[in-house]
């Protein structure tokens, strides 16, 4: 995840330079959140049928091309076209990876792991920008393109070496048979129908939608916002997001065994409260140490809310299906994050901030109440030795 957050300070400063400008980013950055959101499930299914470790060498593999060639290109057609592909081919990425730890770990372990994974993505997107700044400063527009593309092989090297296949080859052989072939037998009852299978997990598809949705509809008001209302400079800002970004990293660390110790609903529902606090805290207090004390304790929900939902996914799925279900939980994730930031546009012409806070925190609450009434217990459940 570091790669990622390397090249995210770049891309402006790289568009400036051939005269182009926020359109041009916005389009890239909707390219590949398009390319996330089409391909997740298509590449959870494949981690289904040929193994979890292909499709990780194949998202890593294609970090590695996409990144040289945006370090190459000067066509802005071609910088939208390879953000599509880059988010296409990273989709993978999320489905094998949190299949693996499905596969290879007991229920009691999940939560913690999942923590742990957590901890990692947030880590490095928190120090990518610094470091890809740093050296776009030192060595140019190329070189944090290049250095990301060479951590993603350091990566993909490590990956090809030492991560197991936690795929059996009889799951992979029944992924192959087709459709009418795995209806056949108790044991191939799991259907591998996206659509059946994001009906089977509305609750909690619905749960990353809302909880998701939140921040990057919110976001775009915080910076004018604290410039034009409670008179903060942009560094004081920054660090409320920087807060942020620690909690997230550190706490699911802390906090993920919780989620191998409590009920998985009760971690949801505690989460869920905890994440609209720093919109309440926009609406509410002036005070600076407050908003930080917020912005803090709403990357705790983050960390108490995410392992727990992600272990509850994994609970309720088998060997057959798991990834695919992984892969339409990313579809949900993207489009969430897609479609916020538009929303956002739209609705900003006619809400003022103090709205959009008000928004961002009913949501965060409805979550916490939908998580209370809807994941009572696991009936419909997709593997029938979930407990």
């Amino acid at each position: 995840m570091t790669g990622f957050g390397i090249i995210i300070p770049v891309f402006p400063q790289r568009l400036e330079s051939l005269g182009l400008g926020a359109e041009t980013l916005a389009l890239m950055e909707g390219g590949f959140g398009l390319g996330m959101f089409l391909f997740s499930t298509p590449m959870g299914t494949l981690a289904g049928r040929f193994g979890r470790k292909p499709i990780i060498l194949l998202a890593l593999g294609g970090f590695i091309l996409t990144n040289v060639i945006l370090a190459l290109v000067n066509i802005p057609f071609m910088f939208i076209v390879v953000r599509f592909v880059e988010g296409a081919l990273a989709a993978g990425l999320m489905p094998a990876s949190m299949a693996i730890v499905g596969d290879s770990l007991p229920i009691e372990r999940q939560g913690r792991w999942i923590g742990i994974m957590t901890t990692a993505q947030a880590a490095g997107i928190a120090l990518g920008p610094g470091i890809g700044g740093f050296i776009y400063q030192s060595w140019g527009f190329q070189s944090p393109f290049l250095l990301s593309a060479g951590l993603a092989f350091i990566a993909a090297l490590l990956a090809l070496l030492l991560l197991p296949e936690t795929l059996s080859e009889e799951a992979r052989k029944r992924a192959r048979l087709g459709k009418k072939e795995r209806k056949e037998g108790a044991t191939r009852g799991n259907t591998t129908n996206a659509l059946q299978l994001a009906l089977l997990f509305a609750p909690l598809i619905l749960m990353d939608l809302g909880s998701t949705f939140i921040y990057p509809f919110t976001l775009p008001q915080y910076p004018f916002f604290f410039e034009k209302v409670l008179h903060y400079s942009a560094a004081q800002y920054g660090l409320i997001v920087s807060v942020y970004g620690l909690s997230l990293a550190v706490c699911p660390l802390i906090l993920g065994r919780l989620s191998d110790l409590l009920p998985k609903r009760v971690l949801i529902v505690v989460g869920s409260l905890l994440l609209p606090l720093l919109n309440v805290a926009m609406l509410f207090i002036n005070q600076y140490p407050l908003l930080i004390a917020a912005a803090f304790v709403t990357g705790a929900g983050s960390a108490l809310m995410l392992p727990a939902l992600g272990a509850l996914y994994l609970r309720e799925t088998t060997e057959d299906n798991r990834s695919q279900v992984m892969g339409v939980r990313g579809s949900a994730i993207s489009l969430a994050i897609l479609t916020a930031p538009l929303a956002q546009a739209a609705a900003s012409l006619v809400i003022t901030p103090q709205i959009t806070f008000a928004i961002g925190s009913i949501l965060g609450f409805g979550m916490a109440l939908f998580a209370a009434l809807a994941l009572r217990s696991n009936k419909h459940s997709a593997n029938p030795n979930a407990q």
